[in-house]
């Protein structure tokens, strides 16, 4: 990707998780993001001004979405896709997650080649 990195300092070192060896982490996170972006598509479809409400900085329809959604249960459901099943009407699904990237950095690479 043309990043040049001088040491292990300031490149691969700067994130915690590796020189702890903690590499476990990184699943989660993966598993994080793609509910993130299943739960962003699923709030778009009822607060139709989703992105423009982010953009001015107005969080509250969304926040009160996510409550609604996914805090308020607590641990009421025994796993991650039994809540977004009763929540959202499916299991957790990566296609939310693959559409944001493709959408994301589509652009970005077809102008690099």
């Amino acid at each position: 990707i043309g990043v040049e990195v001088p040491d292990d300092v300031n490149g691969c070192l700067q994130d915690v998780h590796w020189s702890a060896l903690a590499i476990g982490y990184f699943p989660t996170y993966l598993l994080g993001s793609a509910t993130a972006a299943q739960l962003a598509h699923y709030c778009k479809q009822d607060i139709p001004d989703f992105d423009a409400k982010i953009e001015a900085g107005e969080f509250k329809e969304i926040k009160a979405w996510l409550t609604d959604k996914v805090h308020r249960h607590g641990r009421r459901y025994p796993s991650l896709d039994a809540l977004l099943e009763d929540q959202l009407g499916e299991p957790l699904n990566p296609k939310y997650f693959i559409d944001y990237l493709t959408t994301k950095y589509s652009d970005l690479y077809q102008q690099q080649c």
